[in-house]
């Protein structure tokens, strides 16, 4: 009897600790798990951002009940960010973006230090300006490779050194 007693305890027991921690320890462990997650947390966000931008804001109350529905829509928002650079870390869903981002702020760079070059009548902005260019033409060179499909998003953050960005 005390043998029997000890086994449904112990099997109590476990199916309690996996039902308070199981769907944590399942979604790290299956990439699928977190996919779902991810599908259904955009859902819901999509679901209550609409609800949000269609209340009513005139009245106090009405506007504080705006800004605590805001302020849970932020925070849904970033544990689905968080669950999206979990499941893409390389964030290949951004990455094209940042790339042409990169390559529009070294334009920029490139155009100011010109300009300083000739204010300044010294040239050795115009030596900087011209790293810069080769950078560029390099950058351009990688992101035509990446929308040709002859390198991935790994490949070029790893040449081209593009860190990820890393929500904490």
């Amino acid at each position: 009897m005390n043998k029997k007693f000890a086994l449904i305890a112990t099997a109590l027991c476990c199916v309690v600790a996996l039902s308070a921690i199981g769907p944590s320890v399942i979604a790290k462990i299956d990439p699928s798990a977190k996919l779902a997650k991810l599908a259904e947390l955009e859902a819901e966000f999509a679901a209550k951002q609409k609800k949000f931008y269609e209340m009513p804001n005139q009245t106090k109350e009405e506007q504080d009940a705006v800004v605590a529905e805001g302020k849970r829509i932020k925070q849904l928002d970033i544990e689905k960010e968080k669950l999206r650079r979990e499941t893409d870390p390389d964030d290949e869903a951004h990455f094209l973006n940042e790339l042409t981002s990169s390559i529009s702020a070294m334009s920029t760079g490139v155009v100011e230090l010109k300009a300083r070059a000739e204010r300044e009548q010294n040239l050795e902005f115009l030596k900087q300006a011209e790293k810069i260019k080769k950078e560029i033409e390099k950058f351009e060179k990688e992101k035509q490779a990446y929308l040709n499909g002859e390198k991935t998003v790994k490949e070029l953050r790893k040449e081209l050194d593009i860190p990820a960005n890393d929500l904490k």
